[in-house]
Formats: C-alpha cells, structure tokens, sequence
C-alpha cells in the first residue's frame, strides 16, 4: 500500500473478462499485496545487440577476392565491440556479364562466416571504387544491373537472417549514385530537368527501376537505403513512412537511408539539396525507416564536433555508422567525450523500468504481469522480434509463452512501452519459478547471441541470451476454474552463444 496525504490508499490489481475469455489485467495505477513492484536502473555497459552500433568496413573486388574471415570479425568484437560489418562487393569483372557462379558462392561464403561469428551485415554492391577523370566511370548499364540483382535474390533470401540492409549500390563510382556513365550526370541548366537533382525524367525513371528491383528482390524484413532523401523521394514519394507502413512492409517503408558524408558540410556534401523539406522529412520518415552512414570529414564551422553529431544522430534515428570512416571526425568526438555514448546509444538500446509480477499463483490458474521498457537508444529495432514471458522451475525447466500483441519495431526512442499480459500456468508443477523475458529473432531460431539483451543493471544473462528479471513466483495447488488465457508450454532455451556480449574495452 502506499500513503498520500495521509490517507491510506488501497492497492488492487484488478482481472476483467476479454471478449475471448481470458481475464485481463487492469492497471488501477496500484498495485494489491499479492503483487510484487520491482526497479531497475540502466546500465552504463557497452552491450552487444543485433543489428546495430558501429560497423567496420570490409570490401571485396571479384577481379581480385579477399574472403572475409572470422578471425577479422572476432578481432573487431574483442577490440572494439562491433558485431555489424559493412561488406562492399565490387563486381568490376562483371561490368558487362553475368556474375558468376563461382563469384556468387564466394558472397555466400562471406555471409557464412559473418553467421559463424554471430555477426550481422550492411550489404553494397558496386563496379569501381576508384574515381576515373574523364569518365567513362566504369560501372554497368541499367539492364546489367537489374540482371545482376536478379541473380542475387536467391543469397539475398538465403542469408535473409544476417542481413541487417542493403544499400541500394550498383550505380555510380562507389555505388554512390553520382558519377555514372549510364543512369545520368546531375545538369542543373538542361531545360526539363529535375531542379530539386538535376536529372533527366529518364535517369529519375531508370534509378527508381533500380530500386523496386532491389525491393522485389529482397525479403520484406530486409531494407534498402538510399543515398539522399531526394533518392527516396523521388522513387517512392514524400509522405514520411508511417507505422501503418511498418505493420504492412510496403516499399515505403522498407526503404531507408545512408549518409555518407554525415557532418562534413552544410549540407553533408550535397546530401540535402533543400534542408527545409528534408530535415523534417528525414526526422519523421526514419522513425521506422534504416538510418546509418559515415563521417566524410572535419569542417571548418564546427558542425562535425560532438554538439551537432549527437544532435543529429538522434533525430535522424541513426542505426549504425562506420567506425573506420571518417578517423579524423571520429578522433574529435573521443578527444571531446561523446565517442563512448555514440557506441552505446547507436540504434536501439533497450531498458527495462519496472515489472509488476505476483508472488504467488496457482496451477492451471492466470498469471498477469506488467512490465514497463524504455528505449535510450537513437532508433527503433529494425527488425522484428519474438517477446517471449519464460518462468523456470527450481529443476531448470523452462515454459514460455509470447506475447503477440508487441513490436518492438514501435518502440521510438525517449517512450515508455508496455507489455501487460495474462497467462495460464498450464501442466505446470508446484515450487518456485524464476522469472525471465526473452526477445528473439524469429529467423534465428535458438542462438542466444542473437537475443536482444536489455543494457540494465543485473539484468541480462549474456551467453544465455536471456534477460533475468529477478523476482521469483511460487506456484501453488491445483486451481479448477476454466479459462482461455495463452498458455506456457515447455520451451527449450536458446543454445548458449559464444561471445561475451558486452565490450569492456578501450576506445582509445
């Protein structure tokens, strides 16, 4: 109970009929005696979460391969807590051909050894990185380019669970979509062209086709991004995405964003061409839409200094960004003290607040619980996830059941979420049963070093990819009374993973 003004206030937890049957949980703001209220505190550990933070740059020419191994990926783990790499493919033998099938398995050998090492993968695809004055600049035609996606949808779908994104690539010195021989050069004084790129209607036109095929290509949980918000605009239109967007996995919002000259000038080095229409609209559309990037250079007003970088990563909803790219820019933020706090708050950075669990319950009866996350980080996840409720017995037996009503896609940062639930402890056995909460990739299966682990103090169990809510329930007698709760199976939990899990290292 709680005292307010004198009064004493009585606490309830109160159950009310669903129309399915089940008994619902209703918050009356308090809490009955039967019912335990836990608080938690943020962590300030470097916890090493799917999908997100700091990547390092990896590249690869078909002309000349150098296969990525998992020794390098360790290294980045162990040295400077990064589990998201960049591979860049360069097909500059297949400028005009097939890519082939020995090129092909090669990509798929990558992306095997990025699964082996528990990491996942930002992909690009390009002809040249090397910038050739006066053009020709080197890359493929439209028609080589759409054949070439076409033979990687099967990796694509293959690999569906380690790719984070796919920059869309392909066009232009870097995949950079700039310095083109074939999918038009920017003329801002050739009549008809677009004012706001430069482009003809048929380069605009050829670009979009670029990216629909990339979209067709990949699986609905893989997003495309592209270089400006102009890039977006143009393919798939102004209106910012929308959680409805999510939800339905249109091509709105599966298309996201890179920047790779962030912070380098007023305008990122031509990145925003209009900063009154984009900034808003970028704010707004990589709520639910892939945001990362790099750093390109120091700037002579300052806008590359940790005041303005860290200003902008969090409104711009920042996923990931390269750690090896740009030094100087990167040197400037760890001299200044924001480099830390970047590698902790890139992407998603979950938090559990509060539960609100029982101490007691009875077999066969309903179990509800209230739990209550923030999210600290600069993003929403990207990906989708399996919110899993587990109670295990004093034997080591585990019951599961998901909550199916979460997505953790919607958790923005700086909001409290939610999860309130009831459930039926079916077949289970009297005694004390831990509490934990699971949140799993459904694409991975059971491998812990996929798990989202929750960057609050005690909390996550790292090789096990569980989250330790510390509170135990003791289950009692047989309870009769019917009711249509989900119920909690047996569950078998993840296979222990094999890395740590949180960098304890140095960055300087």
């Amino acid at each position: 109970m709680s005292v307010l003004g004198g009064v004493i206030a009585i606490c309830l937890w109160i159950q009310a009929a669903n129309a399915d049957g089940c008994a619902s949980c209703v918050d009356s703001h308090t809490v009955s005696s039967t019912y335990t209220v836990k608080m938690y505190h943020e962590s300030h550990e470097h916890v090493e979460n799917p999908h997100r933070g700091f990547l390092g740059h990896t590249e690869t020419k078909a002309s000349h391969h150098s296969p990525l191994t998992k020794s390098l990926l360790d290294h980045l783990r162990s040295n400077n807590g990064v589990t998201l790499v960049l591979r860049v493919f360069v097909l500059d033998s297949f400028v005009s051909s097939s890519i082939s099938t020995d090129f092909l398995n090669k990509i798929r050998h990558d992306l095997d050894v990025v699964d082996s090492a528990g990491f996942t993968a930002v992909l690009r695809f390009c002809y040249t990185l090397t910038l050739r004055q006066p053009p020709p600049y080197g890359d493929a035609s439209k028609s080589m380019v759409l054949r070439h996606i076409s033979q990687l949808k099967p990796i694509f779908h293959q690999y569906e669970r380690v790719i984070t994104s796919i920059e869309a690539g392909f066009i232009g010195t870097w995949g950079e979509w700039y310095y083109t021989d074939h999918f038009g050069m920017a003329n801002f004084d050739a009549p008809g062209h677009d004012p706001a790129t430069g482009l003809s209607s048929q380069a605009l036109r050829d670009r979009k086709d670029v990216v629909l095929a990339l979209l067709h290509a990949a699986p609905k949980s893989i997003q495309i991004q592209l270089r400006t918000p102009q890039q977006k605009m143009h393919a798939i239109g102004t209106v910012p995405a929308k959680r409805q967007d999510m939800q339905s996995g249109n091509d709105n919002a599966r298309s996201g964003h890179h920047n790779d000259c962030f912070l380098a000038s007023d305008t990122d080095y031509g990145t925003y061409s209009d900063k009154a229409v984009e900034y808003p609209y970028l704010a707004s559309d990589t709520r639910y839409c892939i945001m990362g990037g790099e750093t390109c250079g120091v700037t002579t007003n300052h806008r590359h200094e940790c005041p303005t970088a860290t200003k902008e990563l969090a409104m711009f909803h920042w996923t990931y960004l390269n750690q090896d790219y740009n030094g100087d820019v990167l040197n400037v933020w760890k001299n200044q003290g924001c480099y830390e706090d970047v590698h902790r708050r890139l992407g998603y950075r979950l938090t559990i607040q509060k539960a609100i669990l029982p101490k007691t319950a009875r077999v066969d009866d309903n179990l509800c619980f209230h739990l209550e996350f923030k999210n600290t980080g600069y993003a929403a996840p990207v990906k989708h996830l399996k919110f899993y409720f587990i109670l295990e017995s004093s034997h080591g037996s585990q019951h599961a059941a998901q909550v199916t009503d979460v997505d953790v896609r919607d958790w923005q940062p700086g909001y409290t979420h939610t999860v309130s639930s009831n459930v039926q402890l079916t077949h289970f056995s009297e005694g004390h049963y831990k509490v934990f909460v699971a949140l799993s990739d459904p694409l991975m299966g059971d491998r812990a070093d996929y798990n989202v682990l929750l960057a609050t103090t005690g909390v996550p169990l790292y090789t096990q990819g569980l989250n330790d809510l510390g509170h135990t329930v003791f289950v009692s007698g047989h309870h009769t009374a019917s009711t249509h709760c989900t119920s909690m199976p047996y569950w078998t939990p993840p296979t222990h993973g094999h890395n740590s899990r949180v960098f304890k290292g140095s960055f300087r």
